[in-house]
């Protein structure tokens, strides 16, 4: 037991030192997850994280001082040959049909050792890879492939510890141990991904350690045993394929249509999704313990199921993949589903089965409404052979009229001006331009038509402006003596100094202004003469 706790206190440490330089390694090499369609992270973030979750399960597992048994050593070295699979797979693209080989071989690997029958191994190996991509298919949500794997562990390992397995029982708490330590960067907001590497590994080896546990027991228990355990897992697959399939699109293809993510369109936060899920888990993980010591039967497990089935239920009608989540014959796949190789098998499926039962789309029945309305023909539809008419180029209401137009205008009345396709509305004319003079064609009774001449002459004349009083005669100023006027004036030494106006121009200006004074005392009227007097 003591070792047990120092192991996984190893692990954690030991997975977030390496979860670290792998996130290093990662942003040096350019290994980024990128954002795209069928992803709901929006940065570039690494993806090598489940390299230090199989590092450190296989170095604390593998050089620790308790011994592995046979068995445990067969699961333990064929799941980190999946997990190096699932490297490859996050370096370079690789087809889904060599990953599913290499799985079932590494399957068969495993259940080649526990002594079961020909059915039983055959039902053993496809649940251990049904189990494995569930949780590479669980990994879309930050948070969420940690905390279900670490809490599947820790109860398997409860289960191992039961049945006297206690080098199994080991690798479990330090797989539990080391999704922990990776927790630290993978909590929203996410540093780092656990990776196809690291989630190809932790499914195959809970996979494979849940039938080596139940090997040996009844079908019955063993059976309910197995989908308590993985019932989040297992749960977001059959979502996940029952939504896909029932919109057309393609099984294999990325999209935002798990547990998680419709979890957060209903309202969670992606904490709160993941915390769903771990709660889910160890309700189901709980279960397995208790069935597996015979605490409980297997009709224990009947609640969790028929509840995980109303809620899938539940969530299969929440909409997550909006106006192109129904595709009929004719829409056309998404750049991300082009060149997807199961894109084009499947838009040939759903074109065969649609085929002839296409409805109109919104834009052609709106035309076929209201093509007879505004004048433009008929839609189409019957008469037509189903092809709409050649639209007419119309003039737009109340444009140039042409020679036509205006010969046809009655003289006198009222001008129309029909709108398009619509009843003829009267809009009456003015009876007078602006100048005054009727309009053409407009009826003038007799006697009323004047010009503008007319008008002017019929006028009254203006009046003459009021003429101003004459101005008085005032006596001359007297003349200056010959000798004053022959006399040069003194120069002005001061203004000089100053820098002011030369003497010239100062006289100037003193002979305009007596002069202005002048005249304004000649406009002014004369005084009485008593106040001359005074």
């Amino acid at each position: 037991m003591l070792y047990a706790v120092v192991a996984a206190a190893a692990a954690v440490l030991l997975t977030a030192l390496l979860t670290r330089l792998a996130r290093a390694l990662a942003l040096r090499t350019g290994r980024l997850d990128r954002p795209g369609a069928g992803k709901a992270h929006r940065r570039p973030t690494p993806r090598l994280g489940g390299t230090a979750v199989l590092a450190a399960t296989l170095l604390v597992s593998c050089t620790g001082y308790a011994g592995l048994g046979p068995g445990t050593e067969r699961i333990l070295w064929a799941a980190a040959a999946v997990g190096l699979l699932g490297l490859v797979r996050d370096l370079r693209p690789l087809r889904t049909r060599v990953c599913l080989l290499a799985e079932a071989a590494a399957a068969l690997f495993v259940v080649h050792g526990t002594g079961l029958g020909p059915f039983a191994a055959l039902a053993a190996v496809l649940w251990i890879v049904f189990v494995t991509h569930a949780f590479q298919w669980l990994d879309t949500s930050d948070g969420v492939t940690g905390t279900v794997g670490a809490v599947s562990a820790l109860g398997l390992a409860l289960c191992a510890a039961a049945d006297g397995r206690a080098d199994l029982a080991l690798v479990l708490t330090v797989l539990a141990a080391a999704l922990g330590g990776f927790l630290g960067h993978n909590w929203h907001p996410a540093r780092i991904f656990l990776g196809d590497c690291g989630a190809l590994f932790t499914g195959f080896l809970l996979a494979s350690a849940a039938v080596l546990v139940h090997t040996g027991h009844d079908a019955l228990p063993t059976l309910a045993g197995l989908l308590t355990l993985t019932l989040a897992a297992t749960a977001d697959t059959v979502l996940v394929l029952l939504s896909r399939r029932s919109s057309g699109r393609p099984l294999l293809l990325g999209a935002t249509d798990h547990i998680a993510h419709r979890l957060r369109r209903i309202g969670f936060t992606v904490p709160g999704a993941a915390v769903v899920l771990a709660a889910l888990t160890f309700a189901g993980t709980l279960t397995t313990v208790l069935i597996h010591r015979g605490s409980a039967g297997p009709s224990a497990a009947a609640p969790l199921l028929l509840a995980a089935i109303g809620g899938l239920w539940a969530l299969l009608g929440v909409r997550v993949y909006g106006e192109q989540g129904r595709r009929g014959a004719g829409a056309a796949p998404t750049s991300s589903e082009a060149g997807h190789p199961a894109a084009g098998r499947t838009a040939g499926r759903t074109a065969g089965r649609t085929a002839g039962r296409t409805p109109l789309s919104a834009a052609r029945r709106a035309v076929a409404g209201t093509a007879p309305r505004l004048g433009l023909g008929r839609g189409p539809g019957r008469g037509t052979g189903g092809r709409s008419a050649p639209s007419v180029r119309r003039r737009p209401v109340g444009g140039p009229r042409t020679v036509a137009a205006a010969a046809a205008r009655p003289a006198g009345g009222l001008r129309t001006m029909a709108p398009r396709g619509g009843p003829a509305r009267p809009q009456p004319v003015p009876a007078t331009r602006r100048g005054g003079t009727p309009a053409s064609g407009t009826p003038v009774p007799a006697g009323a038509a004047r010009t503008a001449a007319t008008r002017a002459a019929e006028r009254p004349a203006a009046e003459p402006p009021a003429a101003h009083p004459p101005m008085p005669d005032y006596p001359a100023p007297p003349a200056r003596p010959a000798a004053q006027a022959a006399r040069p004036a003194a120069p002005d030494d001061r203004g000089a100094a100053r820098g002011g106006p030369p003497p010239g121009r100062t006289r100037r200006g003193l002979v305009a202004l007596t002069r202005t004074v002048r005249g304004a005392r000649r406009a002014e009227p004369a005084a009485p003469a008593d106040l001359a007097r005074g």
